[in-house]
């Protein structure tokens, strides 16, 4: 038998079930060969609902100018493409949850809110209080009442996040609860079957490296964008709200929590990208869920008015306050974006709040929860779509977060973790936040290095070369365990010293190629078990970050690497002189 109820003795409240005296209860779990799939037991189905309580909803609302959608979706070829989306418009999006109870024991199941939730309590009334005219939401009702009229229902304990202007978005946490014998709602729910498309940092930076010419952009944002997509009738029992006064409200729209939301959001959204596109005649349109950069020619004589009438005609809600007119410069995915100089920069109250919060890391005897680890580790690698040589240094947090055994106990910053935190908080302090948009694909330049420690170092990138002795005393002194590792590594932070004096362009990605398993295994995972060579490396991440170009590795045999003459003393023409650097100059020193 399978049962998904739990002994009386372990209910942290009554309030999790209907009072026994009001109810028949028949059997803690499931009979046999049933599924979870089953109607609500008949015991459950009591008394009948009071007719002076709030409007119950009968059928699927949808704001949506559905003939509308249907005209222009046709006009535009993308029928019988997105005709899942006339039918949620219609009928609801279904969010993957099956018909399901919890056995006899539980003819609701309506855990307590979240902290969060109460903390912002006059936020996430303010906003149940908008959502209950405009018939998104329905109530509120007695837990008795939605019993006999829908059977079996849940709640999921609500919370609230700060959105980044500052604002509450309530939430519903419908992975709750995470651990013990009952599932949560999106336990159920299979999120290979909610993919989304959404244009992430990579796809709009390969756009701006292939332009050639100026571009205007403008920013459109869907009004509270999940509230605009409805559910489907058969998953209201499962996405109801408790609020604040332990009565239930009836939640007829997308939530944010469910597995389903984002993916189900994305196909209405996916369509009318399409349909702008096609209709105005845009270079290109970019979304991160209710997030769009329009993209036009300067000669194009389209203002961000006529996208936001076309959307009204459609039905969808623009959110006035955070709308921007076509001009050069627009913030999307949380960096500034110029299409006239094709760059990319990190907003500069952003930089300083990223140091200011690396910063607090550095401090000695500090102890920091799981959560601000966790918060700790996404901002940065959001960042490191713009400074991709850093993503090396996220390993350790996440190590310290997978070692996490008690995740209600603050923990130390581990030293690997501190040291890797301290090369972003430096990085941080001095890189110019404006980036030349990179290149999306590795450029091949003929860039071959050697080493060996019989005579030195060996690069040549094209037909340019340079050729460095190594003295007598190379590997003398406190660093004396100085080996090939270390001398291929210097190999290519020379290499770069010659590619700055060539005039590199900035957003280039270049391809090395080296016959060392230790330099090329360095390159891929920018970081070395090889403590000199990770030293080495941490000099090359600086000079990669001011350079605002990267490097990929390939690997060549000895036998056809082009510098390995070179490491051994031939000397051929077109030669590039270098300013060594100084740490280097008792070391090696650059052959004529």
């Amino acid at each position: 038998m399978t049962t998904f109820c739990l002994p009386d003795s372990t209910h942290p409240s009554s309030e999790h079930r209907a009072d026994p005296t009001e109810l028949t209860v028949r059997s803690s779990q499931v009979p046999e060969g049933q599924s979870l799939e089953t109607e609500t037991p008949e015991c459950w189905r009591v008394n009948t609902p009071n007719p002076l309580s709030p409007e119950w909803p009968d059928e699927v609302h949808c704001e949506m100018n559905i003939p509308e959608w249907q005209l222009a979706l046709s006009k535009n070829g993308l029928l019988p493409e997105f005709d899942d989306v006339l039918h949620g418009f219609t009928h609801g999006f279904h969010q993957g949850i099956p018909n399901h109870h919890l056995g006899a024991e539980f003819p609701y199941y309506t855990p307590p809110n979240h902290k969060s939730a109460l903390l912002a309590r006059e936020k996430i009334e303010e906003t149940i209080e908008k959502e209950l005219p405009g018939k998104r939401m329905f109530g509120p009702y007695s837990k008795d009442e939605v019993l006999a009229r829908f059977g079996f229902f849940r709640t999921s304990p609500l919370g609230a996040t700060v959105n980044g202007d500052g604002s509450v978005r309530p939430t519903n946490d419908l992975s709750y609860p995470h651990e013990g014998l009952i599932p949560s709602v999106n336990s159920f729910v299979n999120k290979d079957d909610y993919q989304t498309t959404w244009d992430h940092f990579d796809k709009v930076s390969a756009f701006f490296h292939h332009q050639n010419q100026p571009l205007l952009l403008a920013i459109f944002d869907w009004e509270n964008a999940y509230r605009q997509i409805p559910t489907a009738k058969s998953q209201w029992p499962y996405l109801m709200v408790q609020d604040f006064e332990d009565k239930i409200l009836i939640d007829t729209r997308i939530t944010f929590g469910g597995v389903a939301g984002c993916g189900s959001f994305g196909r209405p959204a996916d369509a009318w990208k399409q349909i702008m596109q096609n209709e105005f005649d845009l270079v290109q349109v970019f979304c991160w869920v209710d997030d769009n950069l329009f993209i036009k020619t300067h000669e194009l004589l389209l203002t961000l008015d006529h996208i936001v009438t076309r959307s009204d005609e459609l039905g969808v809600k623009t959110n006035p306050s955070k709308i921007s007119p076509f001009q050069e410069e627009q913030k999307y995915i949380g960096f500034v974006w110029n299409g006239a100089k094709r760059t990319v920069r990190l907003p500069s109250e952003r930089k300083y709040e990223r140091i200011q919060q690396l910063k607090a890391f550095l401090q000695p005897d500090e102890v920091f929860t799981y959560n601000q680890v966790e918060v700790l580790a996404g901002r940065l690698n959001h960042i490191s779509s713009l400074l991709p040589q850093l993503r090396c240094y996220l390993n350790s947090i996440y190590r310290w977060l997978n070692d996490w055994y008690n995740r209600r106990h603050p923990l130390p910053t581990p030293p690997d973790a501190k040291e890797d935190i301290d090369s972003w908080f430096q990085t941080l302090l001095v890189f110019d936040e404006t980036r030349i948009v990179r290149s999306p694909n590795p450029t091949e330049i003929g860039w071959v290095g050697d080493a060996s420690t019989g005579f030195g170092l060996g690069i040549l990138i094209g037909r340019k070369w340079a050729q460095f002795q190594l003295t007598k005393e190379w590997g003398d002194g406190p660093e004396s365990d100085l080996d090939i590792g270390w001398l291929e590594t210097v190999a290519i932070r020379l290499g770069l010293l010659i590619l700055a004096k060539l005039g590199a362009l900035p957003g280039k990605n270049f391809i090395v190629w080296t016959d060392n398993t230790t330099t090329e295994n360095l390159i891929k995972k920018r970081k070395s078990k090889h403590t000199r060579a990770n030293n080495e490396w941490k000099l090359i991440q600086a000079i990669l970050v001011k350079m605002q170009i990267d490097i990929v590795s390939r690997r060549v045999t000895s036998s056809e690497n082009a510098a390995d003459a070179l490491s051994r003393g031939d000397r051929p023409e077109d030669m590039v002189v270098i300013d060594l650097p100084h740490d280097l100059e008792n070391r090696m020193f650059q052959s004529y």
